[in-house]
């Protein structure tokens, strides 16, 4: 019977995470090779494409360990302020992981993450999402997987 020591235990799981961890070339290759997607420019680290018709850029960085899918939707300051609280009403109840964010005056639909303990099946789940906030976008301003409310 083998014996297990919390050293090794730790040392099976450190080997294990970097064997199945995400790297920039398999996110990449995940964006150029799925069916819902057209990829439009690209160089190391950044791909812009088109996923189910919505624009959207993936950015990844190695080095930090950071990932992000973003789509632009409209300048945000041009927004009424009821628009506003809506974006901020549906980052607490209706997004999951996809969030509205705010850069230079433009108003996103974003998902951050550490790169290397990204799945698949994250990844998948984010593009979706993003898709869903830039779509519903003016509509319902959900992500379309979840919603936390206050209802009863």
């Amino acid at each position: 019977m083998k014996k297990h020591t919390l050293k090794n235990l730790i040392q099976e799981s450190s080997s294990n995470r970097s064997e199945s961890s995400m790297t920039q070339e398999k996110l990449e290759s995940l964006v150029k090779t799925s069916v819902h997607t057209e990829v439009i420019e690209e160089e190391k680290g950044y791909i812009f494409f088109k996923y189910l018709g919505t624009k959207m850029a993936l950015l990844s960085d190695e080095d930090h360990d950071r990932m992000r899918i973003i789509s632009s939707i409209t300048k945000y300051s041009i927004l009424a302020p009821k628009i506003k609280d809506s974006l901020m009403y549906s980052n607490f109840h209706l997004a999951l992981d996809a969030r509205y964010a705010v850069s230079d005056d433009v108003l996103y639909a974003a998902f951050i993450h550490p790169l290397s303990s990204l799945s698949k099946e994250d990844f998948d789940s984010a593009l979706m999402q993003v898709h869903n906030l830039a779509a519903t976008f003016g509509k319902t301003y959900s992500s379309g997987q979840l919603e936390f409310t206050n209802k009863k």
